[in-house]
């Protein structure tokens, strides 16, 4: 009886295609939802890849719940941005063994004397962590996307040797379909003059700056705490002089102030979310998500 078995489970194993079988050895879990997106083209159809925080979370302060512990310690790999994004994050990372990837430093986009500012910050509110400076929302530059890909290939391909061709495909299936989207999005933004740019808070620098358009101005320099009233007044005056103006909204704050400091001004309104909370988690929606930030850029042409 036993030798049946073994037999059965033998040609089980041989007539299975080797990918369902190393399927499992995968489990890769990233912070937030846009890096979920670079890592699901990377992973495959080779295991998992789930997102920490729930789409519409703050990654700037979270709690973690138990079970979200538990999906962090069971991961073969844990993909976030670094202490610049996901402040509460570090001590808890700090305090296990999980192969991890914090992309900010893995990609050195920050000298050591950020760093050391950054440390002198963290005895402050995470309000205050990049005001004025680093934009630590690094996947909104497709430069940047790509060497993120890149990193999560090549740890993944040192941890699980027998996958690295198959890995490699993917990585170079996403560079291919990077360039295409990256070049059509140029194309977008090409023939028009782009209007007076404010977004609610600094988000969309990394995006911007990759593709030549200005930002004029941010409603706020963090995103969880109200401008002051001098701040506001300031605002008011600048975007009184302009005239016309496109705002960039996100979905995930609310700002009642924007009202009062808009009246009297000719506004373009339009919406674009860079933490990609509808995007259906595939391994093409970093690029449908991608192409969702060009669309409302867009709206800011004439």
């Amino acid at each position: 009886m036993t030798y049946r078995i073994y037999l059965f489970l033998i040609i089980l194993f041989t007539l299975t295609p080797l990918k369902t079988v190393l399927a499992s050895e995968l489990n890769v879990v990233s912070s937030i939802k846009p890096i979920q997106l670079i890592s699901t083209a990377i992973v495959g159809d080779l295991g998992t890849s789930k997102a920490l925080l729930p789409p519409s979370a703050n990654p700037h302060n979270y709690q973690l719940r138990p079970s979200q512990m538990r999906l962090l310690s069971e991961a073969d790999l844990f993909v976030w941005v670094g202490p610049e994004l996901e402040l509460f994050l570090e001590k808890i990372l700090k305090s296990t063994s999980v192969n991890q990837i914090a992309l900010v430093h893995e990609l050195k986009l920050k000298s050591d004397s950020d760093d050391e500012e950054h440390h002198k910050q963290e005895s402050h509110s995470h309000e205050h962590a990049h005001e004025g400076g680093f934009d630590p929302h690094i996947w909104l530059d497709p430069a940047l996307a790509e060497k993120i890909a890149e990193s999560i290939y090549q740890q993944l391909a040192n941890q699980h040797i027998e996958l690295e061709p198959q890995l490699k495909k993917n990585l170079d299936k996403f560079k291919q379909q990077l360039n295409i989207v990256e070049s059509d999005i140029k194309s977008m933004f090409a023939s028009k003059e782009t209007i007076n740019i404010y977004t609610f808070h600094q988000a969309f620098s990394h995006f911007s700056e990759h593709f030549g358009l200005k930002i004029s101005g941010t409603v706020t320099s963090t995103a969880e705490a109200k401008p002051g009233a001098r701040h506001l007044s300031q605002l008011r005056n600048e975007l009184l002089e302009k005239n016309r103006i496109c705002l960039i909204k996100e979905p995930n704050f609310k700002a009642p102030y924007i009202n009062s400091i808009t009246k009297g001004v000719e506004v373009t309104t339009v919406t674009a979310d860079p933490l990609a909370t509808d995007i259906k988690n595939s391994d093409t929606g970093y690029f449908e998500f991608l192409k969702s930030i060009a669309d409302a850029f867009v709206q800011c042409q004439r």
